[in-house]
């Protein structure tokens, strides 16, 4: 039997169990089972809590999508993850560093439910010169290639949410360099962003934390606010020298037992 508590992150909904006072190894099958909205849990990411691997780190977070699949980095489930611990006091309400599969997160409590992360720079990507034709036979033609802990594809449009986004992301991950490569859509107005995103190994989600590191990235300016609008709430971000700062909702849903099969 597995302890698990379920939380979300924006609409971005997550198992998270622990690995401090438990001791539990799920194989890829479990995690589908865990993650089938009909017959099992229903998730978006499992999200394993385990001691920290690296003497600097808090606590070490691994994330599985649906399907099975590791994931590099969630950061609306990093939010999740603090909220957790400081609720099952695994952990001092105090700001806690987190080692992932991709890079170490800062996590903030607010003094409310919501959370804030503090993260380095997404970073721009170059494509090559016949993947760049690729994306130009699919019509692509304002985009960029950004990694913020996952990689990112990010496309600027005005038809954010009549788009066929699982479609275009079915088309692109034929190709290898595609494959694993987050998928999202943006439009920018005034000092806000709309932003939809499909998750490789998840499908298109109601919000990606990372998706929007990813698209302020390019469109923040030092020191203001920038709100990501996606279909699951309302994501802060700012801009502060050389790192990002992003601050969102970490709510609880429910707690029980899986029995493991």
């Amino acid at each position: 039997m597995l302890k698990f508590k379920k939380m979300h992150g924006n609409g971005n909904d997550f198992i998270i169990i622990e690995n401090l006072t438990q001791m539990h190894a799920l194989s890829k099958s479990q995690i589908i089972k865990m993650g089938d909205r009909k017959k099992g849990l229903g998730f978006d990411q499992l999200i394993a809590i385990n001691p920290p691997i690296n003497s600097q780190h808090d606590f070490y977070v691994k994330f599985y999508n649906s399907d099975g699949s590791e994931a590099d980095m969630c950061m609306n489930g990093v939010r999740s993850v603090g909220a957790f611990l400081w609720e099952a006091q695994l952990a001092p309400k105090k700001p806690l560093l987190l080692g992932t599969k991709s890079k170490p997160v800062l996590i903030k409590p607010t003094g409310s439910k919501k959370v804030k992360i503090i993260l380095d720079y997404p970073v721009q990507k170059e494509v090559s010169k016949a993947e760049a034709q690729f994306l130009d036979k699919c019509g692509l033609k304002r985009y960029k290639f950004i990694d913020a802990g996952n990689k990112h594809l990010i496309i600027e449009t005005k038809k954010v949410f009549s788009f066929d986004l699982d479609g275009l992301a079915l088309k692109l991950r034929k190709r290898n360099f595609l494959k694993d490569v987050n998928i999202s859509l943006f439009s920018k107005h005034s000092e806000k962003l709309e932003l939809r995103t499909n998750e490789a190994g998840a499908g298109e989600t109601l919000s990606c934390g990372s998706a929007s590191a990813a698209t302020a990235s390019f469109n923040i300016n030092d020191g203001l606010p920038l709100r990501i609008i996606s279909a699951g709430g309302q994501l802060s971000l700012r801009k502060i020298n050389d790192k990002l700062e992003m601050t969102g909702p970490a709510e609880f849903i429910c707690e029980g037992t899986w029995l493991k099969n």
